[in-house]
């Protein structure tokens, strides 16, 4: 899946759309992460960042995989704790890759002061 960027690009897509519509109390806690995975993966589909490994992409892929695919260990569609074990998965991936994460995070900052500076 990640040598084809176009599924990547839609796979990012998919996990807008459901963390748009998720809700829930373990869910809540990883949502930033979720987000800032989204933006880590379409900035390195779209080439704007490439100082990231190859095995945080595969394992931010697979963790996206895993929340948008709706039957999973608990299937999404039980009430209350569907996304409980999404989150704790989507938790654990972060914990792994917390460190390219935050050096995705300090690029993303210094890309928006850029666009700010010659707005």
């Amino acid at each position: 899946m990640v040598s084809s960027p176009g599924r990547v690009q839609s796979l990012a897509v998919q996990a807008t759309r459901k963390l748009s519509r998720a809700s829930g109390e373990k869910l809540r806690e990883v949502r930033e992460q979720i987000v800032l995975a989204i933006a880590l993966v379409k900035a390195w589909v779209n080439g704007d960042y490439r100082q990231v490994s190859t095995k945080t992409i595969v394992v931010l892929v697979a963790a996206l995989l895993y929340f948008v695919v709706p039957l999973d260990v608990i299937p999404d569609f039980i009430f209350g704790i569907g996304l409980l074990d999404d989150a704790a998965v989507l938790g654990y991936v972060f914990s792994q890759v917390q460190d390219e994460i935050q050096a995705f995070l300090v690029w993303q900052s210094g890309e928006q002061e850029k666009d700010e500076d010659s707005a």
